[in-house]
């Protein structure tokens, strides 16, 4: 017995082709670009991005690191290894005038620079050495923030030895600004005569200066410009200054 034709199955017919077409394929292959160019693009904002903050971090650092710095020497400004002098002891002696005292800029004013002095003697000579002058500046040049290690004057000068704060290679420092403000207390009061014999003497009433200084400073990245920071601090001097003299009975 001869067996018939399976089910289904038409003798003399071609295979029926299985796959996908042309069309299909290339629909395929562009919509798979279309992914992996959305991925890519993805990725590329995201390592973009992480650099970006990177580089806002590692200016904010350098930033506070350079402005923690200023503010704690700062504070020390006017510091006398013999303060005790600046008082009266007794009756009728004057007291003497701190050497350390004064800051550039003067009360008032505002300066892209600054400078101040402390004692930093292990015995007191009474003397402002070269080595206890200090301040802050940005180099126009290299658009770096410079520190004073040594000067002649209270203002810092050109002659100066400084050394720098900020890589001018990472970040540019664009904005330096001190502005000083002092307050004045008046001691009359406190004198044994509450009258100045000469209205016009400037050395009547004494009085006590309270010192307040605000610190900004504004930088940007070296490799993004965009990345921009701005710091201000304002701080309080630790030493006062005593000016004037109380009158004679």
């Amino acid at each position: 017995m001869r067996p018939g034709p399976l089910p289904g199955l038409r003798l003399g017919a071609p295979p029926r082709a299985t796959g996908f077409t042309l069309i299909e394929v290339l629909l395929a292959l562009a919509l798979g670009l279309l992914l992996v160019g959305s991925l890519v693009s993805g990725v590329i904002a995201h390592i973009g991005e992480q650099r970006r903050l990177l580089a806002q971090a590692r200016l904010s650092q350098d930033l506070r690191a350079v402005m923690d710095l200023a503010s704690r020497d700062l504070r020390r400004a006017g510091h006398w290894g013999q303060a005790e002098r600046g008082a009266p002891a007794e009756p009728g002696r004057q007291p003497e005038p701190n050497p350390y005292t004064g800051l550039h800029p003067a009360a008032g004013a505002t300066a892209a620079a600054l400078g101040h002095a402390y004692s930093r003697d292990a015995e007191e000579n009474g003397v402002v050495d070269a080595n206890e002058r200090f301040g802050l500046r940005l180099n126009g040049n290299t658009a770096a923030l410079e520190w004073r290690v040594s000067g002649a004057a209270l203002a810092p000068g050109s002659g100066d030895q400084w050394q720098a704060l900020t890589d001018p290679a990472l970040l540019r420092v664009t904005e330096l600004e001190i502005r000083h403000e002092a307050d004045r207390v008046d001691l009359l009061a406190q004198c044994p005569s509450d009258h100045c014999p000469d209205p016009a003497d400037p050395d009547c009433p004494p009085r006590l200066l309270i010192h307040r200084v605000t610190l900004t400073i504004e930088a940007s990245d070296v490799r993004d410009p965009a990345v921009r920071r701005r710091l201000r601090n304002t701080l309080r001097l630790r030493n006062e200054e005593l000016q004037g003299v109380c009158p004679a009975l």
